[in-house]
């Protein structure tokens, strides 16, 4: 079983040793969150809109419409499209390649037994449900909970990736579970189907880390630009809330330093 606790271990490297963010951090907090269509931005707090801006240019909160005048419908503007330069991205970013790593997982440990394994896909909604609870999109919105976008970093390569290294070790139980009872009644060649278990879990591993590693990547390259967009989006905000005070309730961005 040596083969075995090297894939384990390999894996368990994988999982842990990238470091999003390692040179430059953005200590920005989003304290609200954030669904995102062609026509409509909601701030959302507790499940509701509390803020709803239309087309750019409308401005309601807590269901009211605000009336701004030309001026002030271009601070609001400003507000709305920096928002939209940097949030979609971000999701973007965030949810692409977790998505493709647990379709690998997937691929890689079906085939492996005849029982299909329940645990894998039970483990791999666990992961997907914490995925969408922070970041989701859809064919025509995108959605960001309330986070520290520093702590980023901490989300991906510890909560994702526990639960990713659980899942796929909650599934192995099975498989060896299954590859006992194959070996017990004779069935089939045992030391194939455990060298083919080898070979798949070296796979599972190199997807897994190849995946996280361009993440690791994708944002570190996107951190400084990041830091930039949101720092004028909180002086524009800041006017905002200058013009419509409302909006001090619903504060969106934090600059922490």
């Amino acid at each position: 079983m040596a083969f075995l606790s090297r894939s384990i271990l390999a894996l368990s490297v994988a999982l842990l040793s990238n470091n999003v963010f390692s040179q430059k951090q953005c200590d920005v907090e989003l304290r609200h969150g954030l669904i995102i269509t062609d026509d409509i931005i909601r701030i959302v707090d507790k499940g509701q809109t509390r803020v709803q801006i239309n087309n750019n240019n409308q401005l309601f909160i807590r269901g009211y419409w605000i009336d701004l005048s030309d001026d002030e419908s271009k601070v609001l503007e400003q507000f709305s499209s920096g928002i939209r330069q940097t949030v979609p991205e971000l999701v973007n970013l965030a949810t692409d390649g977790v998505n493709l790593g647990l379709s690998a997982i997937e691929h890689v440990v079906e085939g492996m037994t005849d029982k299909e394994s329940e645990v894998l896909k039970t483990q791999l909604q666990y992961v997907e449900r914490a995925l969408m609870d922070k970041f989701k999109r859809g064919d025509d919105f995108f959605f960001i909970a309330p986070q520290s976008l520093s702590k980023i970093d901490d989300f991906f390569t510890k909560d994702i990736s526990k639960k990713i290294h659980s899942a796929v070790h909650g599934s192995l139980g099975a498989i060896l579970m299954s590859l006992g009872d194959a070996f017990k009644s004779r069935e089939g060649n045992i030391e194939d189907r455990m060298n083919d278990m080898s070979q798949r879990m070296d796979i599972i591993s190199s997807e897994i880390d190849k995946s996280l590693q361009e993440k690791a990547r994708q944002l570190e390259l996107k951190a400084a630009e990041y830091c930039e967009c949101l720092n004028a989006l909180d002086v524009t905000e800041s006017r905002l809330q200058a013009i419509v005070p409302g909006m001090v309730n619903f504060d969106l961005v934090q600059i922490k330093s």
